[in-house]
C-alpha cells in the first residue's frame, strides 16, 4: 500500500472528525476557493471570453494590436484556475495541479509586482487566495512527496522545452522595462511570461509523478497548444513567435500529453519508473 493511499484511508472520515486544527484548515480551504469562485465571476468573464470571441473578426478588431497578447493572457488565467478549482473535487488527488496553479499565479505576482505594470489589485488577492488554498490543503504534508512513480520521457520533454520557453520568459520580462511601450504598461510582457512559465510549472511536477499528474500534464499541454496556434494564426502580431515555433509548441504539447497517456496504459521502464522506497 502506498503513502497516498494510507493518508486517504486514516483521513477522518466527517467534519465532526477532525481535530479544531484540521476544522479551520478545511473551512480556510473551502472559504478561499469560494472567494476565488466569485472573484472569478466578478471580474474574469470577459477576459475569458476572448479565448473565444478573440477567433473572430469582431473580436478581433476589437482587440487590435493587443489580440495575441489578450488571448495569451487568458490563456494563463484559465489554466491557472483550473489548476486551483480542481482542487475542490477530491483535493488530495489533484495534489500536481495546486503545484501548477501555485508556481503560476506566483511567477505572474512576482512579475507584476517587480515591474509595477498590469493590474496588482486583480493578480495580488489571487495570489493571496492560492495560498490559503495550498497552506490549508487538506493533503497536509503530503503536498511535498510525489507519487509512486515517474517518467524520465517525461522529464526530458520538459527539459527539452524549458530552453526556447525561459527565453521567451526571459525576452518578456526584458521587454516590461519600457515606459512607453503600451503592451508593457499593460503588464502584457510580464503575463506573457507567466503563460511560458505554465507549461513548465505543471508539466514538472507531472513527469515527477506527484499525485494528479494525469491532470497536471494536459493542463501543461493547454497552453502550448493554444499559444501555438495563436503564433501561427497572427504571425504579424507581437508576442508571436511564427508558424515554425508554434508549430513545434503544438507538437510538444501532443508528445507530452500522449507519453503521460501511454505511461499510464502500457508502464515501461523507459516510459515510467516506479519510485523505490525509502528503506
Amino acid at each position: 500500500m502506498s503513502t497516498r493511499d494510507i493518508a486517504i484511508e486514516t483521513a477522518p472520515s466527517s467534519f465532526k472528525d477532525r481535530s479544531t486544527i484540521g476544522k479551520t484548515r478545511i473551512v480556510a480551504f473551502t472559504l478561499a476557493l469560494v472567494t476565488a469562485a466569485i472573484m472569478t465571476v466578478a471580474f474574469l468573464p470577459e477576459l475569458l471570453a476572448t479565448l473565444v470571441t478573440g477567433w473572430t473578426g469582431t473580436g478581433g478588431a476589437e482587440l487590435g494590436i493587443h489580440r495575441l497578447h489578450v488571448m495569451g493572457i487568458a490563456a494563463v488565467v484559465a489554466v491557472f484556475l483550473l489548476g486551483l478549482f480542481a482542487q475542490a473535487y477530491k483535493p488530495r488527488t489533484r495534489i500536481a495541479s495546486m503545484w501548477g496553479a501555485f508556481v503560476t499565479i506566483l511567477v505572474i505576482t512576482v512579475g507584476t509586482v517587480w515591474y509595477g505594470v498590469g493590474r496588482p489589485e486583480e493578480v495580488l488577492p489571487f495570489m493571496a487566495i492560492t495560498s490559503i488554498v495550498l497552506v490549508a490543503h487538506p493533503a497536509g504534508r503530503t503536498l511535498l512527496r510525489r507519487g509512486s512513480s515517474y517518467s524520465p520521457v517525461m522529464l526530458a520533454l520538459v527539459a527539452i522545452a524549458a530552453v526556447p520557453l525561459l527565453a521567451f520568459a526571459f525576452n518578456q520580462w526584458s521587454l516590461s522595462t519600457s515606459a512607453t511601450d503600451p503592451h508593457a504598461l499593460d503588464g502584457h510582457y510580464v503575463m506573457m511570461a507567466g503563460l511560458a512559465i505554465a507549461p513548465l510549472a505543471y508539466g514538472f511536477v507531472a513527469a515527477l509523478g506527484f499525485t494528479g499528474w494525469r491532470l497536471a500534464a494536459w493542463l501543461a499541454a493547454l497552453p502550448m497548444t493554444y499559444y501555438g496556434l495563436m503564433s501561427i494564426a497572427f504571425t504579424d502580431q507581437s508576442g508571436s513567435t511564427g508558424v515554425l515555433w508554434g508549430a513545434l509548441a503544438i507538437i510538444w504539447a501532443i508528445a507530452f500529453v500522449a507519453t503521460a497517456e501511454y505511461s499510464r496504459l502500457e508502464p515501461a521502464t523507459l516510459i515510467r519508473r516506479n519510485v523505490t522506497p525509502a528503506p
